[in-house]
Parts: structure tokens; sequence; C-alpha cells
């Protein structure tokens, strides 16, 4: 009798820690979808730091830099995209990759690009080294 007492207490712990594992199982989570500022991204910035200072986005590739309405050299094949060289995505990341010659290569994070109650567009740049850059949208 003792046996089957020991016995029928073991199954019943192990129905009970059936049920907990069952009710406790992890919730999954909706993929995090990725922002497509591919268009939104095209057109000319005016840096909030430097008034003189803008950058601006073609619709084919090409960023261009001026100081003064004067064009720059700064003159890059730019992409957006999800990794960079080493960086790889953590599930928010949109990273402005800019070649700056033909082995080697910039890679900025797009933090946001945000649209106000009065339709003012601001774009949020950290750049490689770690420095906050905000664009007006001219």
């Amino acid at each position: 009798m003792m046996k089957n007492n020991k016995r029928v207490s073991k199954i019943l712990k192990l129905l009970l820690l059936m049920v907990i594992s069952y009710s406790c199982k992890a919730q999954v989570l909706p993929p995090i979808s990725q922002p497509n500022w591919g268009n939104e991204i095209i057109g000319t910035w005016i840096s909030n730091d430097d008034l003189d200072y803008k950058i601006e986005f073609t619709s084919n590739g090409v960023q261009k830099e001026y100081i003064g309405n004067v064009l720059q050299d700064g003159t890059y094949n730019y992409a957006l995209t999800m990794s960079c060289g080493s960086n790889i995505n953590n599930g928010f990341d949109v990273y402005l990759k800019r070649d700056i010659s033909s082995n080697d290569f910039v890679c900025d994070v797009i933090n946001n690009i945000h649209t106000d109650d009065n339709g003012v567009k601001t774009l949020s740049i950290t750049t490689e080294s770690g420095k906050l850059e905000i664009y007006t949208k001219q």
C-alpha cells in the first residue's frame, strides 16, 4: 500500500509539473517590422546644428553635401540596409551605408524620420563615431 501511495504521489507531482510548465510557456511576440524610409529620406535636409550645412539624398542612391549652397567633395553612393559591415541588425536598426571609396564605407544609423503635427520632417542619425545629428527637411 505504501508503494502505491508513493507511485501516486510521483504521478501527481509529474502531472502538476506538466500543467505548470505548459501554463508558463513563453509568449511569442510578433516580429518587429522594419521601417521603410527609402522614399522618405529623398530630398534635402538642413542640419539643426549648422544651417549652412545640408545633405541631399537622391532617388538614384547618391548623397551630396553642401555648405552655403555650394556642393562639396562629399558625394557618396548610399543605401539603407539592415546590416552594414560587421554591424548586425538588432531588429531595430536601419543603417545608412555610404561608400567613401571603392573599398571603404561608413555605417551610420538612422534613428528616425519623424513628421510633427505641422508637417515638419526631421531626420535623426547617429554617426559611426557616435555623434547624434538632427536634420530638418527643406
